[in-house]
């Protein structure tokens, strides 16, 4: 308060404290809006991007088309395959399921054999049998 004219004063606020304590503001926000935008587009490349071949896919491709060529349609491989290791390769086996050119629903077991180039699987082998 000023003794002389009776008014309170107030203390004034620096503007070096002002210009301090938003510093950041304008640093933040575009670090923010770009870490946002990077994981938005990561998101959308995961979701659009094909998942890597594996064993199980390989066969299963293989089965498919080996059946199809042969007429068979409706053609569904079993969801759990075994697969283990056999002279360097990997060995799937499991169940499928089709129907005939005559019609009549063909259960069989499938056999594939899966090796692997590097980072690149091929099918050496697939077989279907009654």
């Amino acid at each position: 308060m000023n003794s002389e004219t009776g008014v309170r004063e107030t203390p004034e606020t620096s503007p070096v404290r002002s210009a301090r304590a938003l510093f950041w503001v304008p640093v933040a926000v575009p670090v923010l809006i770009v870490a946002a935008g990077a994981a938005l587009m990561g998101g959308a490349v995961t979701a659009i991007a094909p998942p890597p071949a594996s064993v199980d896919s390989l066969c299963t491709s293989a089965i498919e088309v080996k059946l199809a060529s042969r007429g068979h349609t409706g053609v569904d491989v079993a969801r759990s395959l075994r697969v283990t290791d056999a002279d360097g390769a990997r060995r799937v086996s499991g169940s499928v399921t089709s129907v005939d050119p005559a019609g009549r629903v063909d259960y069989a077991e499938l056999r594939c054999v899966v090796r692997g180039d590097g980072a690149a699987l091929r099918v050496v082998s697939a077989r279907v049998s009654d």
